[in-house]
């Protein structure tokens, strides 16, 4: 099954059924305002990871990394951010990534894995200032991966504002308003 996040708000769902007698499926009209609000939907996600907020405005947890070098939680090599895309048709728009591990920050992650032996490059300076490395081996273990719920994905009340106007404003046209 696919992770998705729906808007399920009885408001844009009865304009959507009001703008459906005036917009054909498949008209421009109908497409147009789908791919507005796709992009507005991509534009909305990706200020999310600028701000670090979830759509309900809970800031996220920030990674270790983050707080340890700066920079923004899950910006660090800036793959997921850049996955982000769009896509509308008649009758849905959806902003999404095809980042696998996306749903993990999204949902978060708290399970027992298994480890398997490995070998752990260590490295350092001593006290005098001399560089050491060496590797060691490392025993299968078990242990707990927790990854916090980084919501991605998903409508504030800004965003929903903002679709009912993408709404409005293909329906003033449609009307030659």
């Amino acid at each position: 099954m696919e992770p998705r996040v729906q808007l399920d708000d009885q408001v844009i769902i009865q304009r959507l059924r009001q703008l459906h007698d005036g917009f054909a499926v498949g008209s421009a009209n109908a497409l147009g305002a789908m791919n507005a609000i796709a992009r507005f939907m991509k534009t909305s996600t990706q200020l999310r990871f600028t701000q670090g907020r979830a759509p309900d405005g809970r800031s996220w947890w920030p990674s270790n990394r983050a707080k340890s070098q700066g920079g923004q939680t899950l910006r660090d090599s800036n793959r997921l951010f850049r996955s982000l895309t769009w896509r509308a048709g008649p009758g849905f728009a959806e902003a999404g990534t095809n980042v696998p591990y996306a749903a993990a920050h999204h949902y978060g992650v708290r399970k027992m894995v298994n480890v398997p032996v490995h070998r752990r490059n260590m490295k350092g300076v001593t006290k005098t200032g001399r560089a050491w490395a060496k590797s060691v081996p490392v025993k299968a273990h078990v242990r707990l991966m927790f990854l916090p719920r980084r919501e991605i994905f998903g409508f504030s009340q800004t965003d929903r504002v903002e679709i009912l106007a993408i709404l409005t404003r293909h329906a003033e046209k449609l009307a030659g308003t």
